[in-house]
């Protein structure tokens, strides 16, 4: 039983919200800068599919 959104489905809503602003990555050319925006995307999904995980635990628990 799978409630929530996955990992991917929350990184390609992250990359599509950035990807609607092109000129912010043009001025932001540094590839520090373009690693450090793709470690926060990965970073969020993670934590939401592992938030979402944890509250179907929690409601489940809760049921029995």
């Amino acid at each position: 039983m799978r409630k929530g959104m996955s990992r991917y489905e929350i990184k390609q809503i992250l990359e599509e919200k950035i990807e609607s602003e092109p000129d912010l990555k043009y001025y932001l050319d540094n590839e520090y800068t373009i690693k450090i925006i793709d470690l926060l995307v990965e970073g969020i999904s993670e934590a939401f599919e592992k938030n979402n995980e944890k509250l179907i635990d929690d409601l489940l628990r809760s049921r029995f």
